[in-house]
């Protein structure tokens, strides 16, 4: 009988299903029936999970947890109690505070002392960027604070980590370089609320949008709720909610460049897609966006207006042989440094090296 695996999670997204996935091929994956997305289900879905973990957590080789927050306590704690080896994953949010925008868990008083009992009482913190750890900020003119990750946060904390970056499979995203449109810029933002559309940079995006009128931009993940409170877009600008797969590789496979101008970020999924499908990569140096983009396409420093019309006169006036040589190497980056089979070994290198006790 394959070893029993247990993963938990605030919500089930497509990067989860991906880990699910490969840790299936070797275990047995059991996932909890409950998510915790209704913030008035916490209380309920903390019995839910009790008696998830007292049916499942004896018999299980190893537990991943996606994020920390409410949902990362309990398995932390039992898991300590029953000497089983649990990993938190920090993603992004569980490491960051950002009052100014209503964004981070790490702002929420209640939410941060669970956050924090959980890293303190898992066996491991695996994080997917080294900048969850601990990093310098300075994208914003006016920032919370100087520094952001969950050791800024919490210095206390000593308990060991190692980054496993996320992981993505070429064979999934690719398409025909030939059909690159000339100044088309796709944008990939999963906004569920309106503090989200500046946290996205989506403000950002729509002023480039005013300056540049002979670009054109793409805007998917916003739904129409949102879409019909931003006021006045301009007319060189799309919005679509989410997309099936085949539809969101016809977008990116058309867009010379992606776009994200985040004001945080831990490791975007949506960025790595769209370099695999050759879009020309512009990114805010926030999380891993930079070690993500490399030399493979532009860095965009702060958020300063006068500085970004800058940036992007730099970028409207490169020839498209060099943005077809960037949107090449962009792909390859992603092949070599980020292929879902590193996260695979990663994941199973960790299982296998430690056990219960």
């Amino acid at each position: 009988m394959k070893e029993i695996i247990l993963y938990i999670y605030p919500e089930k997204s497509s990067f989860i299903r991906k880990d699910i996935d490969f840790l299936s091929h070797r275990y047995t994956v059991i996932t909890p029936g409950h998510e915790w997305k209704v913030k008035s289900m916490t209380p309920l879905n903390f019995l839910r999970q009790l008696l998830f973990l007292l049916r499942f957590l004896p018999k299980a080789r190893a537990v991943f947890v996606m994020f920390g927050g409410y949902w990362s306590f309990l398995p932390a704690l039992l898991g300590r109690i029953a000497g089983r080896p649990v990993y938190i994953i920090p993603g992004g949010t569980d490491c960051v505070s950002f009052p100014s925008l209503n964004y981070g868990s790490l702002r929420k008083p209640v939410m941060r002392t669970f956050i924090r009992w959980s890293f303190q009482l898992c066996r491991e913190l695996i994080p997917v960027d080294d900048t969850l750890v601990i990093s310098k900020y300075n994208y914003l003119e006016k920032s919370d604070y100087p520094m952001q990750g969950y050791k800024y946060f919490f210095p206390g904390i000593t308990t060991p980590h190692r980054v496993i970056y996320n992981g993505f499979d070429p064979g999934l995203f690719n398409g025909d370089p030939g059909k690159k449109i000339e100044n088309t810029f796709i944008v990939l933002a999963t906004v569920g609320s309106m503090p989200r559309l500046k946290v996205k940079g989506i403000d950002l995006v729509i002023y480039l949008a005013e300056q540049y009128r002979q670009a054109a931009f793409t805007i998917i993940g916003i739904p129409d709720w949102i879409k019909s409170r931003m006021g006045n877009i301009p007319d060189n600008v799309t919005i679509y909610p989410y997309l099936t797969r085949e539809l969101f590789i016809t977008f990116l496979e058309s867009s010379r460049y992606v776009l994200q101008l985040s004001v945080s970020e831990g490791f975007p999924n949506a960025l790595c897609e769209a370099m695999l499908c050759r879009c020309v990569p512009i990114g805010s140096s926030v999380g891993a966006i930079p070690h993500i983009i490399g030399d493979t396409g532009y860095l965009i420093h702060h958020s300063g207006k006068d500085y970004l019309r800058k940036r992007f006169d730099e970028i409207l006036n490169t020839d498209s042989s060099v943005c077809d040589n960037l949107g090449h190497n962009a792909r390859q980056r992603i092949t070599e440094n980020f292929h879902i089979s590193k996260r695979e070994k990663a994941f199973i290198d960790l299982i296998e090296s430690d056990a219960p006790r």
